[in-house]
C-alpha cells in the first residue's frame, strides 16, 4: 500500500512539473507602479509628447478583465501634432529555459478618419533598450478587445527575454488605444513530455514487479 501511494504521489508530482507554468500575468490595475516592479515604459515618440502609457480612462472604454479602469492607455498625445508616435510598454525579463507563449489583449477606441496601431516582439537577450527587439509588423486595433498571442522557443538554462508593446503611428491620425491582462506562459518541449512519459512508464513498471514479490 505504501509504495503505490509513494508511486502516485511521484506520477503526480511529475505531471504537475510538466505543464504550463505562468511565469508573469499583468492586469494593469495600477500603471504607475508598473516601473517599480522591473516594467520600462519609454516613449521614444519624435518629437515626445505629453503623456506616456497611463492608467485606462473608463468613461473611453471599460477593461477586458477586471475594474473598469484596469488597463494600460496611450494616446495621440504621445507626440505632438505632425510627430510620430513610438511608445513601448516592456514587461520584466521572463525565463525563456523553455519554450512558451506571450499573449495580451487590445482595443482601440474607433473614430472616423483615426486609427491605431500596435507592434510587438521580444529582446531575446533580456535587453531593454529598443534596439534589443524584434518586432513583428504594426496591427491595426480594431474596436472590440482582441486576442494577440506570440509563441517563442526554449533556449536552454539560465536563458531570459522581455516582450515590448509598441503604440506606433502618427499623432495626427491616432486616438486612443488600451492594453490588458498580459500573461506569459512556459509550455514544455514535445521531447521533454515523451521523456516524462517514459520515466513514469519505468516507475509504474518498476512498481508492478516488486508488488509481485
Amino acid at each position: 500500500m505504501f509504495k503505490r501511494a509513494l508511486m502516485a504521489t511521484a506520477i503526480a508530482s511529475a505531471a504537475a512539473s510538466s505543464q504550463a507554468g505562468t511565469l508573469l500575468s499583468e492586469s494593469f490595475k495600477n500603471v504607475s507602479a508598473l516601473a517599480g516592479s522591473g516594467w520600462v515604459l519609454n516613449n521614444q515618440s519624435t518629437p515626445g509628447g505629453t503623456t506616456n502609457w497611463y492608467q485606462g480612462d473608463a468613461g473611453i472604454f471599460a477593461a477586458q478583465a477586471g475594474p473598469a479602469e484596469s488597463y494600460a492607455a496611450a494616446n495621440y498625445n504621445n507626440a505632438p501634432v505632425g510627430g510620430t508616435i513610438s511608445n513601448w510598454l516592456i514587461t520584466p525579463t521572463f525565463s525563456t529555459e523553455l519554450g512558451g507563449t506571450v499573449s495580451f489583449w487590445a482595443k482601440g477606441d474607433i473614430f472616423d478618419g483615426f486609427s491605431d496601431h500596435l507592434a510587438y516582439g521580444l529582446s531575446s537577450t533580456g535587453g531593454s533598450n529598443t534596439g534589443d527587439f524584434t518586432l513583428g509588423s504594426a496591427v491595426t486595433v480594431s474596436g472590440d478587445w482582441t486576442l494577440y498571442t506570440l509563441a517563442y522557443g526554449a533556449n536552454g538554462v539560465g536563458s531570459s527575454a522581455r516582450f515590448a508593446i509598441v503604440y506606433t503611428g502618427e499623432a495626427d491620425l491616432s486616438n486612443y488605444v488600451g492594453v490588458d491582462t498580459l500573461t506569459v506562459t512556459s509550455v514544455p518541449e514535445p521531447s521533454s513530455m515523451l521523456m516524462l512519459g517514459a520515466g513514469l512508464l519505468g516507475l509504474t513498471a518498476f512498481s508492478r514487479r516488486t508488488s509481485k514479490r
